[in-house]
């Protein structure tokens, strides 16, 4: 396996930082019944968006729980180097874009590192 390029280490790095957070305050929320910074800070806008969907914050946390491993898994994948691996961060990236601050930013971030990848990959002849 040759050593990954900056780009793609970097997605990896950062699905597995939004993964990890998103395992880590879901299951927070699960054994506790409180998300990180819920009663001090309160929930960040993504609550305002779920909330105009008539979706309660609360019933999230198995959704994120969800959405972390996948973010994970997704990191691991990039490094791998599967065929699809920026096709795949594309599609997590949409989904993310919701959990306004650091879903939105690190899937946008994701997004264009990976559309960017995913070019120079098929210019490179190997």
């Amino acid at each position: 396996m040759e050593k990954p390029r900056l780009p793609t280490s970097t997605i990896s790095i950062l699905s597995f930082t939004l993964g990890a957070w998103l395992v880590f305050d879901s299951a927070r929320k699960l054994l506790t019944g409180y998300y990180t910074g819920e009663q001090t800070i309160g929930l960040g806008p993504w609550a305002t968006i779920i909330s105009a969907l008539e979706i309660r914050p609360a019933d999230m946390a198995f959704p994120f729980l969800f959405l972390g491993i996948i973010w994970i898994v997704n990191g691991v994948i990039v490094l791998l180097g599967a065929t699809t691996r920026y096709e795949r961060t594309i599609a997590i990236s949409i989904v993310t874009l919701f959990y306004a601050l650091p879903g939105t930013l690190i899937g946008i971030l994701n997004i264009v590192l990976s559309l960017r990848e995913k070019r120079s990959v098929r210019r490179s002849p190997n």
